[in-house]
């Protein structure tokens, strides 16, 4: 069993909080921090500033952990929640990020992560959260699993995750959350409690039952990929390969891989592409859940069926090279080994006269231009109320 770290500290504050608040299974250390903030009876800022002072702890993804600003703070908050430094450390994000081998920053959104986009103390996309899980105020808390980007429900209750109040349609802030309001289940502009939801549908079962395949990998560190066992970074890689593939296929159902899944028992005919054209981390719930169903369903389909249909469209290893940056995953290579390789083609070098951008293209810059106004405008509105 992990004994609590009872390592001397600097910081002569640093003891077992006088209204104990200890960090619960899963838990995200942002839940943890305004909890224990607001049990003391004072604000998330307050909180970090006493005892941290010498950092702006909320200018921070603080759910990646602070082993990147000082790794003390971690020891210190063992202390403080009468814990072991090991929970601590295994309910980050970098630790994660870690057991895929993926470089992790301060500032850099991490890969399978729902970034908050931060600027100074204010998330410009609201934290995720389940309305049933934020009922009861004495038991609300903020779940580490919510973060993660192939997450769009919650498992107990199987409701879909939400990112604004339902009342003000503000991205929900709890670090923002003032000690008079006590509960972490409260919106930091209007006030409600975040008891009701936004969305009338329900997870499908499909979604369902992929979020329970990902967090069986995420907890075992091994999945099955065409019927070998693999080490959970393999198969998140594979999972991507599939995500990324099916936007392929939505830019032109009607082209190869369009034709390809729909021989694999899927239909893009009525779908679109993501609007933004943005990684998948960026995107939003709805077009976050399509791409997960059919990814879901490309798990299922076996190495023979690959290769049979992929001969019969005359796909080639040359076709799964859709961009410079693409990566063919090892997990794949039993299909794709199989398939013929064609000479590389040598290209002229282009006038360089102008070039006007695709209307696909023009679509996703105004997409996105839209939503850094959506995220500016939700900004304005928070510094008028400060």
């Amino acid at each position: 069993m992990a004994k609590i770290n009872q390592s001397v500290t600097q910081n002569y504050r640093i003891r077992p909080l006088t209204f104990s608040t200890p960090l619960l299974e899963g838990e995200s250390l942002t839940s943890w921090l305004i909890r224990a903030a607001l049990r003391q009876g004072c604000s998330p800022l307050t909180f970090t500033h006493y005892y941290w002072p010498e950092h702006r702890i909320w200018t921070y993804d603080v759910d990646k952990g602070f082993k990147y600003i000082n790794s003390q703070i971690h020891s210190d908050i063992a202390v403080l929640a009468v814990t072991a430094i090991d929970a601590i450390n295994n309910q980050t994000l970098i630790n994660f990020s870690k057991i895929l081998s993926i470089e992790s920053s301060s500032k850099v959104a991490l890969l399978w992560t729902q970034p908050l986009s931060k600027r100074n103390r204010y998330s410009r996309i609201g934290y995720p959260y389940c309305y049933e899980c934020m009922t009861n105020n004495k038991e609300a808390h903020l779940k580490l699993q919510w973060r993660f980007t192939w997450s769009v429900c919650c498992i107990e209750h199987r409701k879909f995750l939400q990112v604004d109040c339902p009342y003000c349609n503000l991205p929900y802030q709890p670090q923002l959350i003032e000690p008079e309001q006590e509960f972490i289940n409260q919106c930091h502009s209007c006030h409600h409690k975040l008891d009701k939801t936004t969305l009338d549908t329900i997870p499908s079962e499909v979604v369902y039952k992929f979020q329970l395949l990902a967090n069986q990998v995420l907890y075992s560190k091994q999945g099955t990929i065409l019927g070998k066992v693999v080490d959970i970074a393999e198969w998140f890689d594979y999972l991507l390969f599939l995500i990324n593939l099916v936007r392929q296929a939505l830019k032109n159902p009607d082209y190869m891989f369009g034709k390809l899944l729909l021989e694999l028992g899927i239909d893009l005919s009525e779908l679109s592409s993501p609007k933004t054209s943005l990684r998948f981390d960026f995107l939003p719930l709805e077009e976050r859940i399509v791409l997960i169903e059919h990814a879901y369903y490309l798990l299922q389909v076996e190495c023979d069926d690959w290769i049979y249909y992929c001969q019969e469209l005359d796909i080639t290893q040359n076709s799964f090279q859709w961009s410079k940056r693409t990566i063919v995953p090892k997990a794949f290579s039993q299909v794709y080994d199989q398939l013929p390789k064609v000479p590389s083609r040598e290209y002229k070098k282009q006038s360089s006269g102008i070039h006007p951008a695709s209307l696909e293209a023009v679509m996703a810059a105004w997409s996105r231009l839209q939503r850094k106004i959506e995220m500016r405008e939700s900004y304005d509105k928070h510094l008028k109320k400060e």
